[in-house]
């Protein structure tokens, strides 16, 4: 049996059914499968999302999916800490089992048809990338696709980009996240999201995201670990701070993942393949915040093809070019990403501070060659002095 359809979309979370609802809603006949048998489980995530992002979504997302709202975030390595709010730190807690069925559902309502518990397993292409037939098994029954443009919206650990060749993640290109959903926390501040560096990080950083007032995603995630990362959480969770917030924790849902923090691929665009969301490395540094991200540029991938097609323009170079202003912040997380990867490779016993000083946003790149070569007793200073102007 062979199916022929638009657009194909290979996974169904944030950045998957997104596209295909932008892709159904233009005019495109578009299939998106997700080898899950429920949308949104397993949840792998920390859950939050920055209410900055709001204004560059394609649509409003209801209350009932914003379970619970935060005022800002809490910083805190060794005896330095700090409490920012405003517009870049405010956000909400989302329930990923519910939230990415949503999603999914907003697609169907445009036209675009879902297969769940259905698996990528070939595809037949050309040299140039051009993908002519997926093969995809449901259930036991293995049958073929045919799309004019396929979107891979797989995640970090692509199906597609391994089927393409393209998936060759270098060490460092994933970070590692060891995570719990606990109940039963008494939380230093249940409307602050929490932040710490450390000893217990491997080049990375550790969190309590509350999801109530009692409940909240607890974990450590890092690139290059040199043990296992549930070494690192253990340590964490001894942390002084974090201890007297987890004596009575009891732990409801393991949500460990892969998380992607450099590119996997040199574009987004090979052929008549487009790659959309983690694929992508379509997040937000320095917290990895991928899911209103994926939101966005997946509608943006669906919309661009379906407009293509209808022109009948198989030239797809366009999806390279964003919006003008979500633009920005993806530059942004890249100058970002180039910082931290520097701290990574100097390996001193200033990392810490320096990733403090540049998710707090008082270094970037206009003053880091000059901070990163103070002392750790002139670091601190420089910090402790630019605290007491918030």
């Amino acid at each position: 049996m062979t199916i022929e359809c638009d657009v194909l979309v290979v996974g169904a979370g944030p950045a998957g059914s997104s596209a295909a609802r932008s892709a159904a809603m233009n005019g495109a006949k578009t299939i998106f499968i997700d080898k899950k048998e429920e949308i949104g489980v397993p949840v792998q995530c920390a859950e939050g999302i920055g209410e900055y992002l709001f204004p560059y979504l394609p649509f409003k997302i209801p209350k009932e999916q914003l379970i619970w709202q935060m005022d800002g975030m809490y910083f805190q390595t060794d005896d330095l800490s700090v409490e920012r709010t405003g517009d870049l730190y405010r956000s909400y807690s989302v329930e990923r089992k519910y939230f990415d069925k949503w999603l999914s559902k907003l697609a169907i309502e445009k036209g675009a048809e879902l297969f769940t518990n259905t698996e990528l397993k070939d595809l037949v292409l050309n040299e140039e990338y051009k993908v002519k037939i997926a093969t995809v098994k449901k259930d036991d029954k293995t049958f073929d696709i045919k799309p004019k443009v396929l979107i891979a919206a797989d995640g970090s650990e692509s199906t597609v980009l391994k089927l393409l060749g393209l998936y060759n993640p270098k060490e460092g290109d994933l970070a590692e996240v060891y995570s719990w959903e606990m109940k039963n926390l008494d939380l230093y501040k249940p409307k602050l999201e929490q932040i710490f560096f450390g000893e217990f990080t491997p080049n990375g950083y550790a969190f309590i995201f509350p999801k109530s007032r009692t409940t909240a995603n607890v974990g450590v995630g890092g690139i290059f670990p040199k043990k296992k990362m549930e070494k690192y959480f253990e340590e964490f969770l001894e942390f002084s701070h974090v201890k007297k917030q987890i004596k009575n924790a009891e732990y409801t849902l393991e949500k460990t993942k892969k998380a992607v923090w450099n590119d996997l691929t040199d574009k987004w665009v090979f052929g008549n393949v487009l790659i959309a969301g983690d694929a992508a490395n379509q997040n937000i540094k320095p917290f990895i915040e991928g899911i209103l991200p994926s939101i966005t540029c997946g509608s943006f991938a669906g919309k661009n093809v379906s407009k293509l097609l209808i022109e009948n323009n198989h030239t797809f170079q366009h999806y390279n070019i964003l919006n003008s202003k979500f633009e920005e912040e993806l530059s942004k997380s890249k100058e970002i990403l180039y910082l931290m990867n520097n701290n990574f490779r100097k390996h001193n016993n200033k990392e810490n501070l320096l990733l403090f000083s540049i998710c707090i946003n008082i270094l970037d790149s206009s003053n880091y060659e000059k901070i990163s070569k103070l002392s750790c007793k002139k670091l601190r200073e420089h910090i402790k002095n630019s605290i007491e102007t918030f």
